[in-house]
């Protein structure tokens, strides 16, 4: 068998991480046989390594553990907690190629490690949390099979792009190991991104009524613990009912944030405990409470450096930053005639502006590739008159088709806010080409778009064939919505313009 160690570990009395040959041994298609005292010396050993800080040794010492008797759901959530430690180190490639050697094979209970070790030194990977769960089914892992569930499905959910097909294999893997109200949750958040699909609509029905079957978990009831076990299964599902409600009662709000307190003070250094917590105190949304979740997710950034924390916290300031640009427009309005009043709006608004700005940079620097963060960003700077900033980041943006028209129409609107009006000119077909529909409230505005940057052109450029095509959209527009924006007046603008180009080309 493969030993590799530390220098020195072996001489201090601690156990080498193992590789190689796995542990536990199988035959004839029996159950695998495990070695819970063997585990247990690495498992001592893992605890007494983590409490000196050398979290990437007492990972390996988990994994090695694990291999021995994976039935051990306190050393998994051990093992969770140093890789989340390693996870948030600079440098954890090095850390799992090592940790790699202790779970090499192609055994289940390998294949089960390895799938802990992705996801754990991986944390928001929606994709390897799945994995996870699926690995642990196929042991028959059944409790930490749902312990990784619960933590899967609120990752997934919180993607930036939720995937379907993950939701649904968190379903299955569930769903085999009789996990039917966590199955279907998963299976109802797979139908909220597919509700065309009817084949699966009806697998989540068929999970729902055997969840009503099993609730009361009346078949364990006569079972050594059964009676205490429903008793937490009930707590558990009432504080998941909870959870699913859109609506909730302020006393529903009050237990799920006293069980995700409890569940923090447990484990603080555990990302799904904090997220939980934070999620749970916005839901309440008392200022103490907003500040409070502010404080969770500045301090696991601070610790972890995922930037998922960074911006939720950030996310947090725009919204309490917003209610009070809310009360300066409401003053402002309040009072028309008081010019204080106005100005300390339009300054609460400028340093709104700028903290969206500072969020997005942010956002962006983290998520480079992410084109709708760059469209958002490009539209703050153009409303802070920062059109050269703003222009680059426009540019990118359209080409994502989601938001193409109206990354095209802000474009058209920078370039002439720059006296570029060929290029606003150029820019607005662009757009309209890409919207198609001319009627709709974009379709409207990148019409008056180009017939502003049209009337710009003949103006500047005394340019009869541009007066004439503004003319003819500042009519059309006129035809569909007659009081749209200032367009009769610039209609009469236009017509006058044609005429005064037409006599000047006549003579």
């Amino acid at each position: 068998m493969a030993l590799f160690r530390k220098k020195g570990r072996e001489d201090a009395g601690e156990p080498a991480a193992e590789g190689g040959a796995p542990a536990a041994t199988e035959g004839n298609g029996e159950a695998p046989v495990y070695a819970p005292e063997r585990a247990a010396r690495f498992f001592e050993h893992a605890k007494t390594v983590a409490e000196t800080g050398n979290h990437e040794y007492a990972m390996q010492l988990w994994l090695s553990g694990l291999r021995q008797d994976p039935t051990s759901i306190e050393a998994m959530e051990a093992f969770f907690r140093s890789a989340g430690v390693v996870a948030s180190e600079e440098k954890p490639a090095k850390a799992a190629k090592e940790a790699a050697k202790v779970v090499d094979g192609k055994g289940p209970v390998e294949r089960y490690l390895q799938a802990l070790l992705a996801w754990g030194l991986n944390p928001l990977d929606a994709a390897a949390a799945v994995r996870a769960v699926e690995a642990a089914g196929k042991l028959s892992l059944g409790e930490q099979a749902y312990w990784m569930g619960e933590r899967a499905l609120a990752i997934a959910q919180r993607d930036r792009k939720p995937r379907k097909d993950l939701f649904v294999k968190l379903m299955e893997a569930l769903a085999a190991l009789q996990a039917y109200p966590l199955a279907v949750r998963a299976g109802e958040a797979a139908k909220q991104l597919d509700p065309s699909d009817g084949e699966l609509a009806a697998r989540v029905r068929n999970m729902s009524a055997a969840e009503t079957m099993t609730r009361g978990g009346f078949d364990e009831t006569g079972q050594t613990g059964g009676f205490r076990k429903n008793v937490r299964d009930l707590e558990k599902q009432r504080l998941m009912e909870d959870a699913d409600r859109v609506s909730k009662t302020e006393e529903a709000i009050d237990r799920l944030i006293e069980a995700a307190e409890a569940d923090y003070a447990r484990r603080p250094e555990d990302m799904y405990a904090v997220q939980t917590l934070a999620k749970r105190l916005l839901e309440r949304g008392r200022d103490e409470d907003e500040q409070r979740a502010l404080r969770l997710l500045l301090k696991a950034y601070e610790e972890t450096k995922s930037f998922r924390f960074r911006q939720e916290a950030g996310r947090i300031q725009v919204r309490r930053a917003r209610r009070a640009l809310t009360k300066y427009r409401d003053a402002a309005e309040a009072n028309p005639d008081d010019p204080a009043a106005k100005a300390r709006y339009e300054e609460a608004e400028r340093k709104f502006l700028e903290l969206e700005v500072t969020e997005l940079l942010a956002a962006v620097e983290a998520y480079p590739t992410d084109l709708s963060l760059k469209f958002e960003l490009g539209k703050r700077h153009f409303a802070l008159q920062d059109y050269e900033k703003s222009i680059p980041l426009l540019q990118e943006a359209k080409g994502d088709p989601r938001f193409r028209a109206h990354a095209l129409g802000q474009l058209g609107h920078a370039f002439q806010a720059i006296d570029f009006v060929d290029e606003a000119i150029t820019t607005f077909r662009q757009a309209i080409d890409v919207h198609r529909s001319t009627s709709d409230e974009t379709g409207m505005e990148l019409r008056y778009g180009l017939m502003a940057a049209l009337q710009a052109k003949a103006e500047h450029e005394r340019d009869l064939p541009a007066a004439e095509e503004a003319e003819k959209l500042a009519s059309s527009i006129a035809i569909e919505q007659f009081g749209y924006r200032d367009v009769r007046q610039r209609r009469e603008q236009l017509k006058k313009l044609v005429v005064e180009l037409r006599q000047g080309a006549g003579a």
